[in-house]
Formats: C-alpha cells, structure tokens, sequence
C-alpha cells in the first residue's frame, strides 16, 4: 500500500483540512465564559445541531472501517441503527423537555437534583470511562491513514496526530466543534460520492449494479434484514430494535457528547426538528457506506485483491520463505474467480463462487498462522485497510486528497467533540470534589489533559475484528447500566438513591463479567444485547433492593 501523494492531493488535503481547522479558531477566538468554552450558550440552529450530530458520531472510524465491514460482512451492520429514530422520537418528546426545564449543562448534573452527588458521580464516571475509550480509539484510526500515506511510524503518528487535535480543541473549545462541524459534513459528503462514483465506474460496462448486486448475494452480502431470534448472531432486527433503540437512549440521552450538542440548541421546536433530520439520514448514510465495501468487493473480482491489506504485514509476507506458494495458490483462486464473475449468474455459479470464497479464507487462514509464527507481535486483522488500500492506489489525482480531507475531517470532529465533553463533565460535575475553578484557564488545562488520555489510549489500540465493532463494544459496556440510572431518574425519580447507586455498581459488574463470559466462549450473545440487559439490571435492582434511607453518620 506504499504511495507517493500527488502535489495535487496534497493541496486539496492541507487546504480543506487547514480552512477549517483555521475558520473555526478564528470564529471561536473570542470566549468570554468558561461556560461558553465548555457547552455554548444556546445558540444552535436546527440544523446545525442535526450536522454537529452527525459529525460526532461519523469519526474517521467510519469512513476507513465502516467499508471494510461491508467488504467483509455485507450490509447487515445497518440494523445497528434500526431503533434510533424511535430513540431520537421518544428523547425529543419526554427526555430533552426534562433536561431544558432543569437547565443543566451536562446530563449528569440533571441527577443531582433527584438523587444526589454519589449517583451523579456514578453515572459521570461511567461516561469518563466509556467515552475516553472511544477517543482513544478515534484519534487511533486516522493515523492508521497518515502512517500509510507519509510512512511514518504508526506510534509516531498517533502521536503527531493527537497533538494537533489536542492543540485544535484546546483553543477553540465548544463553539470550535461547532462551527466546523458543518463544514467537515460537506467535505465528507462530497468524498464519499466521489469515492463510489470511482468504484463504480471500475465495474464492467456488462455488469452494470445488477451484476454487481448478484456477485454480492452469492456470499449473502445483500441481506439488510436478519429475521433470526438467534441472540448469539451479532446483528438482527430484534437486536437492532432492542439493543440499538436502548443503546441509542443510552448514547443520545445520557452521554455528554451527544446531550451537549442539542443542550446548545435555541430552543425545544430546533432540538426536535434536528433530531428529525438526524433519525432519516443516519440508516441511509450508513448503508450507503457500506456499499461502498461491496462495490470494493466486487471490483476486486474483476481486478486483483491482494493477500494482505495491512501494508506493514504485506511487507513482512514478501521476506518469508512460506510466501511464494500461497502467493501462487492464492493467484489462481483469483483468476478462477474472475472468470466465474464474468459468467451469467446461475445457482451453480453463485455456489461456486461461495465455495472459492470458502477456499480463500483457508488459505488466508493458513497465511495467518505463518505471520505469527515468523513475526508475532505483527496484528494480522486487516479489514480496517482494506478500503485505504484501495483509495490510495486507485483514487484518482485529487480525489484521493479530498477522501483523505474526508477521513481527517471525520476524526477532527468526532475527536475535539468527544475530548470537550469530557472537559465538560469533569470541571462541571467534579469541578467542586477536584477543587478545580471553572475558568477558561482551567477549562483548557482540563481538555489538554483530557486529550493526553486519549491519546495514551490510542497508543495502546489494537485491532479488534474491525475498529467500527470495536467503538460500539466499548459503547456497549457501560451505556447499559448508564441508561438504566437515568431511566430511574426520569422513571422513579421517587426511588432511595442508594438503591439506584448500588443497582447501577452492581448492573456495570454483570455487564462486564457478561462480557468475559462471552469471550471466554461460555456465553453465545451479541454485544447489543448488553444495553438492554445493562437498562433492565439497573432498574430491576432499584425497585428490588429495599427502601431504606442511608444512614449519615
């Protein structure tokens, strides 16, 4: 995956990556509150609320992983997203309402005003928890892209990349994330066409999308919709309507990334108006992503897929004495392939390819185990280069800036908005037990250390299956037992708050052992689950426990 950036690709990067980091400090240079640095004023529009949304949730993750689970997977990860426009319906209609009339800055303070410091604490410690996880992991995945453009050390890079983010969201603060937010949607938006106009035309004339749509199904990479009550299968309906409305409560109600941007709303009708927005272009946006992995896919059946996406790992592969004849029988699985893509479709031929499909990840399989045994600490997971790989040698000249400015944008807005709220939460709700002042001086030495956190995580990443599962794995964890404190909350409010204190301790320890049990393969369930079991353990366990007041010495 080794390339030469083209001078024209490198201006069309530094220009969109450089006017808006630039655009947004100087619009953002004058901050007269520490308030206004962390969480705004209410001053969002509807619809820059619905792109500030957006623009959090759509990370670099999303453009560099999202295709590769469409390459790998299909398109059956969009049932991830099945219940959050009923989510988003049920927040705007019962949640925000709430939240606007206690006029609390982040979710957590909410709380107080029903049960206390100790549940506040739990809950914002909970979100601390999850949320520096998940921005370590973001600021991780657009280095895996700079490593390979510039190759440079991907430890390196994590770094270099961190520091400018830090640096950018240290400055700029909430309205920074704000204003730049839309101009990164339409960065991404634009490159992301391009990026499938381009794979598009790479497929036969002869072929055409139907042809294309056929070589996908042969490998049920055109089912959405998995009907199946299997609770072991990672993405259903029922999951994605269970377990994605309950983690979409979880992540939009009560996770301060996402609260602090429609907290900054004008007023109730906006907030609602870009939740609207938000709910119908979400599945679509994310099946449209994915598309771009099967077109990748089926590309690849009429061109060359080669062995190993991961540059580092093909590098290696090329000095082993092992490589030579699975190189060659991987070849002629390729050219048996192509010919069978460009035969009519029958059933016969639909399971033939299966079967070569079958015989390829044997054969990768047997690669796999040669890699670690010849170099062992080398991660052979590649699906989350397989799209890179493809855009930085087939893009044409300037198209691949722009996607690369796409990917960059991803993770500038997802990384500052998450490293804010973390500030946010911390001076606000633990501003008083830290003894911090809720100063612009302090407000920015939090969010550098903040950033700093993150960035000690993303040095420690590793590669899951892929890192779009990884980043809701870790959302799912905690976002369960967060959901059910606040559902208490808006629920019964009247409810000891000890016993709520002690149900959501106790519902965040099933979760995780839940998890271990999983991996240890005692348990067979998918990780959205986690979300509704969290929810319910925690609301369970505030009207089970009994209703004895603590006792204050």
């Amino acid at each position: 995956m080794s390339v030469n950036l083209h001078s024209a690709d490198l201006a069309a990067l530094v220009l969109s990556i450089g006017g808006i980091t630039l655009y947004g400090m100087w619009k953002s240079r004058a901050k007269a509150t520490a308030s206004e640095f962390l969480s705004g004023q209410h001053q969002s529009s509807w619809w820059a609320m619905a792109m500030g949304i957006i623009a959090t949730q759509a990370s670099a993750i999303t453009f560099i992983s999202t295709p590769g689970q469409g390459f790998a997977d299909g398109l059956r990860f969009a049932q991830f997203y099945l219940g959050m426009p009923l989510a988003l319906w049920v927040l705007g209609a019962w949640v925000v309402p709430r939240y606007m009339r206690s006029g609390a800055r982040t979710a957590y303070e909410y709380l107080e005003a029903i049960y206390g410091p100790r549940v506040r604490g739990l809950a914002a410690v909970l979100f601390l928890l999850s949320r520096s996880l998940a921005a370590g992991i973001t600021l991780y995945a657009p280095a895996i892209v700079l490593s390979a453009v510039f190759h440079w050390d991907l430890s390196t890079t994590v770094v270099a990349t961190g520091l400018v983010v830090i640096a950018y969201t240290a400055f700029g603060g909430y309205r920074a994330v704000e204003v730049t937010q839309t101009a990164q949607m339409a960065v991404i938006l634009i490159g992301l066409v391009a990026a499938w106009w381009v794979l598009y035309r790479g497929i036969p004339t002869e072929m055409g999308l139907s042809g294309a749509w056929s070589i996908a199904s042969a490998y049920g990479h055109d089912q959405v919709l998995n009907w199946s009550w299997n609770p072991g299968s990672r993405y259903t309906v029922w999951s994605g309507l269970a377990g994605g409305f309950f983690l979409a409560m979880a992540y939009f109600g009560t996770d301060q990334s996402q609260v602090g941007r429609y907290l900054s709303g004008k007023s109730l009708g906006e907030i609602r108006r870009g939740f609207l927005v938000t709910g119908l272009v979400k599945v679509p946006m994310q099946l449209f992503i994915l598309s771009l992995g099967l077109l990748l896919l089926v590309r690849m059946h009429v061109s060359t897929e080669p062995l190993w996406h991961n540059p580092a790992v093909a590098q290696a592969w090329s000095d082993m004495p092992e490589s030579g004849p699975l190189n060659a029988q991987w070849d002629q699985l390729q050219s048996a392939r192509a010919a069978l893509a460009a035969q009519p479709e029958t059933p016969e031929r639909q399971h033939a390819l299966a079967e070569l499909r079958q015989e390829q990840q044997v054969l990768k399989a047997r690669a796999t185990d040669v890699v670690a045994q010849r170099a062992p600490g080398l991660e052979t997971k590649d699906v989350d280069y397989v799209f890179l790989g493809w855009a930085l040698n087939h893009m044409p000249v300037g198209l691949l800036g722009l996607l690369l400015a796409v990917i960059m944008a991803g993770a500038m807005s997802s990384s500052s908005a998450e490293i804010n709220a973390l500030a946010a939460t911390s001076l606000i709700d633990f501003g008083r037990i830290l003894r911090l002042p809720e100063t612009l001086k302090a407000s920015r030495a939090v969010t550098f250390a903040w950033g700093m956190v993150a960035m000690g995580i993303a040095l420690l990443a590793s590669l899951y299956e892929n890192l779009i599962q990884l980043v809701n794995l870790v959302g799912s964890l905690f976002y369960g037992p967060m959901l059910g404190i606040f559902l208490c909350a808006w629920l019964l409010p009247k409810r000891p708050p000890w016993a709520v204190f002690v149900a959501g301790i106790a519902a965040e320890g099933a979760v995780l052992a839940l998890h271990g049990a999983t991996v240890a393969g005692y348990v067979e369930l998918g990780f959205l689950w986690y979300n509704l079991i969290g929810a319910v353990l925690v609301v369970l366990g505030a009207l089970g426990l009994p209703a004895i007041p603590f006792r204050r010495k």
